[in-house]
């Protein structure tokens, strides 16, 4: 554990330069960490906890992410300097405030 690096987790090609690493490490082991809570919704079976954990997963690391960069291409289309990265992880975000809101009502 002598060399660990963060660019060995996320390589430069799948960060904007204009965020840190870190921050985007941090903000997907914290989507990852939330969305297991729904593992409590198997209702004790451990298939059906683990498809709950999966389904959020995918919903907020990949598809409301990607949406949200889908939206932005236009803004790509007219301005070159526009990162589309950008807009996946602020779509990442954003799916971490929708989780939040989200768990504030599960009980």
């Amino acid at each position: 554990m002598a060399n660990f690096k963060i660019s060995n987790i996320l390589p430069d090609s799948l960060v904007p330069k204009d965020i840190p690493k870190g921050l985007i490490l941090t903000l997907i082991i914290v989507i990852m960490l939330m969305s297991l809570s729904a593992y409590r919704y198997g209702n004790g079976d451990t298939v059906q906890g683990m498809l709950h954990v999966l389904e959020n997963w995918v919903l907020y690391l990949v598809l409301i992410p990607s949406c949200t960069a889908l939206v932005s291409l236009p803004i790509k289309y007219r301005d070159n300097s526009f990162d589309v990265r950008m807009a996946y992880y602020l779509g990442m975000f954003v799916g971490l405030l929708f989780m939040m809101a989200k768990l504030r009502y599960w009980r």
